[in-house]
């Protein structure tokens, strides 16, 4: 392979770090020792204390896995689901673990680049379904009908969705179920934001416990908001494709932090509490936002339901340039659409940041 900068990094690495307010970012805003201590009366200290520091086996923490698959799946088991560093090794483990060169991938944009350049970078032939941005982000189904062909060996999505936030229903997740069982082809679900959805009864089942050839990823990072955790998963019933997943990973992490794994284990049974946390103030922001975008000559967005962004559309100005204004004459970084593989213009917001509220008024000024 031959390796490139990713063009989010390349985007954000124009400035110092540090040297901008970050307004981008899609994980909610990472909380501190004393908020996870008394979101879930669990002694952290304590916890890493009595942590072993020795190496996890390369499938890593079982005590983990059964954890995650009781708490967030319904038929993924213990031996289902592989550990990674992050969500990104996930991508990337998986895709290597599938993909041939001339392979034919369908990929559902706007995107997480990753979900996208990986599967290029290993030769595959990856076709685009862009989400109907004057509708509400919904997927285009004659679209994606036709993208999906009889050699397609892959079709990649992202519910709750980054950048927008849109969602999908238990009734769509099933047709996309149905389209890949009626081709033949994998489902690669990245579900990283599962969790934000900002009504529960929204929650989706994961991909991977609905078809058996469906994989799905999580990371404490995201909708947990613990990105100072590097723990990542890739659940499937696929045992094929569990061995294959773990003989590439012994050529990379090989294993996980004793640490982050015990931690995580503690943690996982409070996901619910974690996850309304970040909730109420994503939905407090949101609010904020509706407010400052109502009757607003060149900003519009259809309002996410899920996750920690919104993606904010501009009317008759292009993105890069609205963008790079923001970030010389008021230090604020939000993400442009060309980094998440969509010509609509616009840009990712964050709406995880607690007190934000006049970073947000200036962005959304008249």
């Amino acid at each position: 392979m031959n390796f490139e900068p990713f063009k989010m990094a390349q985007f954000s690495g124009q400035w110092p770090a540090g040297s901008l307010h970050n307004m981008h970012s899609s994980n909610p805003q990472p909380m501190t020792w004393d908020e996870v201590a008394e979101l879930t009366q669990v002694d952290v200290v304590a916890v890493l204390k009595n942590a072993p520091l020795g190496y996890e086996s390369s499938q890593g923490n079982e005590k983990l896995r059964h954890s995650l698959s009781l708490h967030y799946h319904k038929q993924i088991k213990t031996n289902d689901i592989v550990l990674t560093s992050g969500a990104q090794e996930g991508i990337f483990l998986t895709m290597h673990a599938l993909l041939d060169p001339g392979d034919h991938v369908v990929v559902i944009t706007p995107c997480f680049e990753p979900l996208h350049k990986v599967a290029h970078d290993l030769g595959a032939k990856v076709s685009t379904c862009q989400l109907k941005p004057q509708d509400q982000w919904r997927i285009d189904w004659p679209a994606l009908t036709s993208c999906l062909k009889p050699e397609t060996k892959l079709l990649i999505i992202n519910f709750p969705h980054n950048p927008t936030g849109s969602h999908i229903s238990s009734a769509d997740l099933q047709r996309i179920v149905e389209l890949c069982e009626k081709n033949h082809c994998w489902l690669f679900s990245d579900e990283v934001f599962r969790g934000l959805e900002h009504q529960v009864k929204h929650r989706l089942t994961s991909a991977a416990d609905l078809y058996h050839k469906a994989i799905a990823i999580g990371v404490v990072s995201k909708a947990l908001g613990l990105p100072g955790i590097r723990v990542g998963w890739v659940s499937t019933q696929n045992q094929s494709l569990v061995d294959k997943i773990m003989v590439i990973k012994s050529h990379l992490s090989i294993c996980q932090s004793s640490l982050d794994a015990q931690l995580c284990q503690t943690l996982v049974p409070h996901s619910e509490r974690l996850w309304q946390r970040h909730v109420e103030i994503i939905k407090t922001n949101k609010a904020l936002v509706e407010k400052y975008l109502d009757g607003h000559s060149q900003l519009h967005w259809h309002p996410p339901q899920a996750s920690a962004t919104g993606f904010v559309q501009l009317k008759n100005k292009v993105a890069a340039g609205f963008v790079d204004d923001l970030a010389k004459q008021s230090s604020i970084m939000v993400m442009p659409n060309e980094v998440f593989l969509t010509q609509q213009q616009g840009f990712r917001l964050t709406l995880g940041q607690k007190g934000s509220a006049s970073l947000l008024s200036t962005i959304m000024k008249p």
